[in-house]
């Protein structure tokens, strides 16, 4: 058996946890904190993905700049992404009658 697989069982079930508490987020908990939750659950995945499938604590440091690097520009590409539904502003319209 492989040494490292219940390392990465453990792993897949925390991330299965997570996506239970998104789903449950998303589905039982009504409101403004709905987003935090689910941008919470998110994050946590990534730290996960990248700690145990990717194993950055053990990768060199060049590496480990890629990766910063990488998410710096997620968030930019996110943040600018973002920008155009969240200030969206709906315009009435006269509706015109036909004669």
């Amino acid at each position: 058996m492989n040494p490292g697989l219940p390392h990465l069982a453990i792993a897949w079930l925390i991330l299965l946890a997570l996506l239970l508490l998104e789903v449950a987020a998303t589905l039982l908990v009504p409101g403004r904190i709905t987003p935090g939750l689910v941008l919470a659950s998110g994050i946590a995945m990534v730290v996960v993905v990248g700690f145990a499938f990717m194993r950055l604590r053990g990768s060199a440091s060049l590496a480990q700049a890629f990766v910063v690097a990488a998410l710096f520009w997620l968030a930019v590409l996110l943040g600018l992404g973002s920008m155009d539904p969240l200030t969206r502003t709906d315009y009435p319209v006269a509706v015109s009658r036909p004669m």
